[in-house]
């Protein structure tokens, strides 16, 4: 965990210097001690390429539970933090921080891993063309070996982001790169995956979400698969957004099921506390 720890101390102290030289915007108030507002990427696999609020810590956790066949499940609670470092540029770190799971190997349950990342966005939307972006997340093996709630390697996991807006619907599309470590020193196992989310507001606070996505072969235990994502995105708040889903396995190989709850909120401006004090 010290790793975890120095890096969130290197991106608060990056912030704390990026935040004293922000510009101010036309209304005279910096573009990054602005009032917190939630940028939710809840439910969906695919990530968008809208950076967390410049300044803005923001808390988002899920609970679900998974049938991926067999008898088995699954129970996970994860979450974490987003923190924005400037307006195209934040930082990720989220983990699974109970994971239940009762199948083949009986029943276990413990801490699972841990993920830190970065993401940029390098081209904003017009109305030509989408905007654009990447997001790279290495894992950090925290989670049981023993209990096989985890492999206990470094993976590495590069995003390339494209999200468009097109009449009244939302769209995000990501091609993802995963590196998967293995317990040889051979190196890495390696799948792509695709995913394309779809957004449509229902009324100004529910958004309704669909989701096709799906990974290539990664190893012999882990076939290629394609699963659909449909859910519900509830704004009771700009700074507080509460989600619900359901995703079937479309593949032999896909988990046959999973449902899930959340919540992303926005915790508050730390350049804004900061030029405060």
């Amino acid at each position: 965990m010290r790793s975890l720890q120095l890096a969130v101390m290197l991106i608060f102290l990056a912030g704390c210097s990026l935040s004293q030289s922000q510009g101010p915007t036309s209304s005279g108030e910096s573009a990054c001690t602005s009032p917190a507002v939630s940028v939710p990427t809840r439910p969906t696999v695919t990530s968008a390429t809208d950076t967390t609020q410049c300044g803005v810590v923001e808390l988002e956790y899920g609970l679900e539970r998974q049938w991926p066949g067999a008898g088995a499940n699954r129970d996970d609670l994860t979450g974490g933090l987003r923190f924005g470092i400037t307006q195209n540029l934040d930082f990720h770190w989220f983990s699974s921080d109970f994971v239940h799971i009762m199948d083949g190997y009986g029943n276990r349950t413990g801490f699972g891993d841990t993920w830190l990342g970065l993401r940029y966005r390098f081209l904003k939307q017009t109305k030509h063309h989408p905007s654009l972006g990447a997001f790279y997340v290495a894992k950090v093996p925290s989670a049981n070996l023993a209990l096989k709630l985890g492999t206990g390697q470094v993976d590495h996991a590069i995003y390339f982001l494209a999200s468009k807006d097109i009449s009244r619907l939302h769209f995000d599309f990501n091609v993802i790169e995963l590196l998967a470590g293995r317990s040889d020193p051979s190196g890495f196992d390696h799948d792509t995956g695709f995913a394309l989310a779809t957004w449509y507001p229902l009324t100004h606070r529910v958004s309704a979400v669909f989701e096709p996505y799906g990974y290539t072969t990664l190893n012999a235990d882990s076939p290629a698969f394609a699963s659909a994502m449909a859910g519900f995105n509830y704004r009771v708040r700009p700074r507080l957004y509460l989600d619900t889903g359901l995703d079937v396995g479309v593949s032999s190989a896909a988990p046959r099921k999973r449902v899930f709850v959340g919540v992303t909120y926005a915790m508050g401006n730390f350049y804004a506390f900061l030029r405060s004090r």
